[in-house]
C-alpha cells in the first residue's frame, strides 16, 4: 500500500543545534499515528516542516507518493494537510465564526454574507455538539471553549492529513469522547492522522501505530498492540519513571486558609485550608470555577465575598502584588501569556519577581543574577540550547513552566498556586516537576494545585478537594482516594 504521507531522512539544525537527525515518518490512509516524545525531542519541528513554516535542511517528503516540497502553510493547506497546534493561532477580536473561516468568508468580491457566515458556524460546531454563539468574541471566551473552535476549524476544512498537537488538553470527559468519535469518523473517510499527546492512555485508546522520537532522533515506530505505557516512557526518556510515595504532613500549622469565598457566576462558599509542607490539589472539568478561584486567591481576580487568611493573619488580597507580598506565588494555566514575557531570555523571565532583591542602594547586581538562575537551572534540570541568555520563547513547553516555577521559589514564597501544572507537558518533564513539589512541600512550602487530570492529583496530592459548577463537592484524603470517587465527586454525584 502506498503511504499517505512518508517523511525520509529529515535533518533539521537552528543556529547550528542539530534538532533533527535523519528522522523517518510514515502515515496511511484511515490511519491514526502517535507521535510521541518529550518536549524538545523533536515532535513540533518535524510537524513545522511538514507544514511549510520551516524548511528542512535535508531530506524529502512524499504525498500519496509525489514528491513535495512545502514552502509555506498554504502550499500544505492546499494539499489536504491541516494543523491543529498546541499553541493556539486565532484572532483575539473576531468571533467564533469569523474565525472558523478566515480568509474564506462566503460572499461576493468585497461583499460579506454573513447570515450565510454564522449558519454555517453553527453548522461546523454541531459536528462536535459544542452550543457556542457564533457572534461571540475569541477573547471571551475561556481556554477550553477557545481549543474546541480551533478544533472545529479544523476538522471543518476537509481534511486529507490532519495533525492534532495536545487536542485534549483542554476538553473535559465528554467532548474528549465526541473528539474521539469525529476522530473514528475520518479515519472511516481515509483521513489519515498524525496524534501528538502526552496523554499515554489516549494513545492506546485511538492509535494504531506510534513514533518516538528523542533528542531528534527516530527511537522506534511499532503497532500499538506491541507497546506498553512503561515501553513508550522508558523509549521517550531513555529511563525508567519511579512511581510516586506520597507520605503524609506531620505539621499541623496552617498557612493558607479560606473562608466562604464566592465570586457571582464563578464560585460560592468556598471553605480550605492547606497546611505547610502539605499539597492539596482542587479537581474538576475545566470551566468549574476552579481557574477562577486560584485568580482570586493571588490577586488576578477580584472576589465578592469571604475572606483568606495567611498564617493566621487576615489579607486584603485584590491585585497580583497584594498576593505576592503575602508570600504566596502563582503558576498560571496559559504560561505563555499570562507566565512568561516570551522576548526576553531565560534569566530575565525567572528573576523578574525577585529584581528588587538583586539590586544594593539602586545597582542591580548582574553577577548575583546569573548565580541566582545558574543554581535554579540545575535544581529543576532546565534544558535550553544557548544558555541562560537565550530568548524563552525557545525553550519545550516543559522548560518554560519550570522557568515560572523557578521565578516564584527565586521570590521565596511559602505558599505556591500551580493551575494545571503540567498542561502540554511531557512525561519527563511532568515527572521532574512532581519531585520538585515533592521536595518543596518537605521542605515546608504549602501548595495548592488545581488540575483536570485525575492521574496527577492521585501521584502528588496529599488531600484532594473536587468542585463541581463552583461548589466544593467532597475532599478525599490520598490514601482514602479513588479513580472512581473522584470522577464521581467532579460530576456532582457527591455532597
Amino acid at each position: 500500500m502506498t503511504p499517505l504521507l512518508e517523511m525520509r531522512a529529515i535533518h533539521k539544525s537552528f543556529y547550528g543545534v542539530k534538532v533533527l537527525q535523519d528522522v523517518p515518518l510514515t502515515l496511511y490512509k484511515g490511519e491514526v499515528l502517535a507521535l510521541l516524545g518529550e518536549n524538545g525531542a523533536g515532535k513540533s519541528t518535524l510537524i513545522k516542516i511538514l507544514n511549510g513554516d520551516y524548511q528542512m535542511d535535508a531530506g524529502s517528503i512524499f504525498l500519496e507518493g509525489q514528491q513535495v516540497n512545502f514552502n509555506e502553510p498554504r502550499d500544505a493547506e492546499k494539499n489536504g494537510i491541516v494543523m491543529i497546534y498546541q499553541e493556539l493561532h486565532y484572532a483575539p477580536d473576531l468571533s467564533v465564526a469569523e474565525n472558523l473561516f478566515i480568509g474564506k468568508l462566503p460572499g461576493s468580491g468585497l461583499w460579506v454574507d454573513w447570515q450565510k457566515v454564522r449558519e454555517e458556524a453553527k453548522k461546523a460546531l454541531g459536528i462536535l455538539n459544542i452550543d457556542l454563539d457564533p457572534d461571540t468574541l475569541m477573547r471571551d471566551l475561556t481556554v477550553v471553549e477557545r481549543q474546541i473552535v480551533e478544533i472545529v476549524k479544523a476538522i471543518y476544512a476537509d481534511a486529507k492529513l490532519l495533525v492534532m498537537d495536545e487536542p485534549t488538553a483542554a476538553l473535559t470527559p465528554p467532548e474528549v469522547e465526541m473528539l474521539f468519535g469525529t476522530v473514528q469518523k475520518l479515519r472511516q473517510k481515509g483521513v489519515g492522522i498524525i496524534y501528538i499527546s502526552h496523554r499515554l492512555d489516549e494513545i492506546f485508546r485511538i492509535a494504531q501505530r506510534v513514533t518516538v522520537l528523542r533528542d531528534g532522533k527516530h527511537v522506534a515506530t511499532k503497532p500499538i498492540q506491541e507497546v506498553t505505557p512503561g515501553n513508550l516512557v522508558e523509549m521517550m526518556v531513555g529511563r525508567e519513571i519511579e512511581t510516586r510515595n506520597i507520605r503524609a504532613v506531620t505539621t499541623s500549622k496552617v498557612a493558607l486558609e479560606v473562608s466562604h469565598l464566592s465570586k457571582i457566576g464563578a464560585f460560592e462558599d468556598i471553605n480550605f485550608k492547606v497546611h505547610e509542607g502539605e499539597v492539596v490539589s482542587i479537581f474538576g472539568l475545566l470551566g468549574s470555577g476552579q481557574a477562577n478561584l486560584t485568580r482570586c486567591i493571588f490577586g488576578a481576580e477580584r472576589f465578592d465575598s469571604g475572606g483568606i487568611q495567611v498564617f493566621g493573619e487576615p489579607k486584603n488580597i485584590r491585585r497580583p502584588q497584594d498576593g505576592k507580598n503575602a508570600g504566596i506565588g502563582f503558576v498560571p494555566i496559559d504560561r505563555k501569556v499570562r507566565g512568561l514575557v516570551l522576548g526576553m531570555s531565560v534569566r530575565k523571565n525567572l528573576t523578574l519577581s525577585n529584581w528588587a532583591k538583586l539590586s544594593v542602594l539602586s545597582f542591580f547586581q548582574g553577577f548575583k543574577e546569573r548565580q541566582h538562575t545558574k543554581t535554579w537551572i540545575d535544581a529543576l534540570g532546565i534544558r535550553m540550547a544557548g544558555g541562560m541568555d537565550v530568548p524563552v520563547r525557545f525553550l519545550s513547553g516543559g522548560n518554560q513552566q519550570k522557568v515560572v516555577l523557578a521565578r516564584w521559589l527565586e521570590a521565596n514564597v511559602k505558599i505556591l498556586i500551580l493551575n494545571e501544572p503540567t498542561w502540554g507537558v511531557d512525561v519527563g518533564a511532568r515527572s521532574d516537576i512532581y519531585d520538585q513539589l515533592e521536595i518543596l512541600a518537605k521542605q515546608g512550602l504549602a501548595i495548592l494545585v488545581v488540575s483536570s487530570d485525575i492521574q496527577e492529583v492521585l501521584a502528588i496530592s496529599h488531600r484532594i478537594l473536587t468542585i463541581y459548577k463552583g461548589r466544593l463537592t467532597a475532599e478525599f484524603s490520598h490514601d482514602m482516594a479513588s479513580e472512581e470517587q473522584i470522577l464521581n465527586a467532579a460530576a456532582g454525584g457527591l455532597s
